[in-house]
């Protein structure tokens, strides 16, 4: 028997789900080709970016390598240590003329008690505030004094007597000479107190 074509049936696969995958997975791969090749381009350009800087980052290290060294070489000229002692020898002189020592060596004497003498002294201007000395007016200058007492509780007694005057504060005990090893004159003690070089109102 013959077969006859059934006309009713189409003779053919749908493939238009197929096609539209296809089409859907293309469209996928272009836009990840297409980012990719962004991502890729903008690692370069950030790359090129980044070894400018650093190329320009070497050369400002270099230039300031070369300054330093040229300041080294220029202060290799000078004696460092005696620049600093002649500064502190200028300053010294400095503050010795602008201080009044009539002043300060008339409190000195009606501070110290009767029996102790005065036998060297040194000035400290321009330092950082002394610790628990009172505030008040005028400039505050550190002295250093070298005393000679005949009294046995010289020092104790130095110590009162500028504790209880108003130009001297915080007398700071330094060394005593006891015994045998105190001049024969009496005992060596050696302070530090703190002086306000303020004129006093007439």
């Amino acid at each position: 028997m013959a077969h006859r074509l059934n006309l009713a049936r189409r003779p053919f696969v749908d493939v238009r789900p197929a096609n539209v995958s296809v089409a859907a997975l293309g469209l996928l791969v272009f836009g990840l080709s297409v980012w990719s090749v962004r991502t890729v381009v903008r690692y370069f350009s950030d790359s090129a970016r980044t070894r400018a800087a650093i190329v320009s980052l070497r050369e400002e290290i270099e230039g300031l390598e070369g300054q330093r060294r040229a300041a080294e070489s220029r202060l290799g000229r000078y004696d460092i240590g005696e620049l600093d002692a002649e500064t502190e020898d200028a300053n010294q002189l400095a503050l010795r003329r602008s201080f009044s020592w009539t002043r300060f060596l008339t409190r000195l004497e009606r501070t110290l008690p009767a029996d102790a003498r005065v036998a060297s002294v040194a000035l400290a201007r321009g330092q950082k505030e002394t610790p628990g000395a009172r505030r008040g007016p005028g400039e505050m200058v550190n002295v250093e004094l070298v005393l000679i007492s005949r009294s046995p509780d010289g020092m104790s007694r130095a110590i009162r007597a500028f504790y209880g005057s108003k130009w001297f504060d915080y007398p700071r005990p330094h060394s005593e000479d006891r015994g045998e090893r105190g001049p024969a004159e009496g005992r060596r003690i050696v302070l530090g107190v703190t002086y306000r070089d303020v004129e006093e109102a007439r």
